[in-house]
């Protein structure tokens, strides 16, 4: 099965001490519907706040997108942040080359997505935390939809035990 290892509701709800306590460092993001959707070109206001908030928490962003160079380079230098683009996910090769590259540890990696067939399954092959998140909207390129009609079956296991709510786990970490 096809499970992270945690889910929120977005990216935006997730308290950043959170990631900390967990040693986090990257948080490794896909783009489209994701940080914004997909018909975004430029990155919203909340998605300005965000980083900015990352930054000063000593957080990075990493913006790792299927989407071609003009699109993630364009919306990722504006937020002034790392971007890997036509990363072919859930292959691990050009993630993995450029965490290599750059020197960044997997174990301070947090992969996050709202695609278990490819931003979870890419955290999963490289053997990295990985968080899953409803889509902002639910509009999408073709083969996004396919993917989509194929994770209904994976879905229902994150309703077991395997996959917690961030809340649950941080409530946990805080108290010990």
């Amino acid at each position: 099965m096809i499970i992270p290892n945690f889910k929120a509701k977005n990216i935006f709800e997730v308290d950043l001490e959170f990631y900390k306590s967990l040693g986090i460092s990257f948080l490794i993001c896909d783009l489209d519907n994701t940080l914004d959707v997909y018909t975004c070109k430029e990155p919203t206001e909340r998605v300005v706040e965000f980083t900015k908030k990352l930054k000063e928490s000593g957080l990075n962003l990493l913006i790792c997108s299927n989407n071609s160079k003009k699109r993630v380079e364009k919306y990722a230098k504006i937020l002034k942040v790392s971007f890997i683009y036509q990363a072919q996910k859930p292959f691990i090769s050009k993630t993995k080359k450029y965490l290599s590259k750059n020197g960044i540890n997997i174990d301070k990696c947090i992969f996050i997505g709202d695609q278990l067939l490819t931003d979870i399954k890419v955290a999963n092959r490289l053997g990295m935390k990985s968080m899953f998140v409803e889509e902002l909207e639910n509009k999408n390129g073709i083969f996004t939809r396919i993917n989509k009609k194929i994770e209904t079956f994976y879905k229902k296991g994150l309703e077991s035990s395997y996959c917690k709510n961030w809340e649950d786990i941080y409530v946990s970490i805080k108290k010990s």
